[in-house]
């Protein structure tokens, strides 16, 4: 078997809780659990299809992938949370497999936690498997609606920006 947790994640997506989120041709995404108990609610993942250990080594059909799919998923998140932000990161250090991790930060979270400290909340919207497959079918849903389109997309499409 493959020793890379995400290209086997990807070939068993059964094993996640709520599956997968978002797909296309070039990355899937997914919300991030670990183990049984509580997880924060509003941690996905994007992980590219191909096994690449980095953005320098993205082609430009995944380099585009990312970027949309990074922009869609943040929407979706927001809109399906009420976050105020939605932090994204990559650091694919562990898993040398490119990963970016998408963030929700609620509108309560005190300024003390923040960017890198958001998990440490002791307040932070918290929750088991059923709770993170909830929101997996919230984020489905939002996906599957046609979020609106960004300024980039209107202008493609004609629209004039003001």
């Amino acid at each position: 078997m493959n020793p890379c947790l995400f290209c086997n994640l990807y070939k068993d997506p059964h094993s996640l809780v709520g599956g997968i989120v978002y797909e296309d041709a070039f990355v899937y995404a997914y919300h991030y659990a670990q183990g049984e108990g509580l997880n924060y609610l509003g941690h996905l993942l994007l992980v590219t299809k191909r096994h690449v250990p980095g953005l320098a080594e993205l082609n430009d059909a995944e380099g585009q992938a990312v970027g949309l799919s990074l922009a869609r998923l943040s929407t979706a998140l927001k809109a399906s949370t009420g976050a105020d932000k939605v932090y994204a990161e990559a650091y694919y250090e562990v898993n040398p497999h490119l990963h970016v991790h998408l963030v929700a930060r609620y509108p309560a979270t005190p300024p003390a936690y923040w960017r890198s400290k958001i998990g440490d909340w002791p307040d932070a919207p918290k929750g088991g498997q059923e709770a993170i497959t909830a929101l997996c079918e919230r984020l489905k849903t939002q996906l599957a609606s046609g979020l609106p389109m960004n300024a980039s997309e209107r202008e493609q499409n004609g629209e004039r920006l003001a």
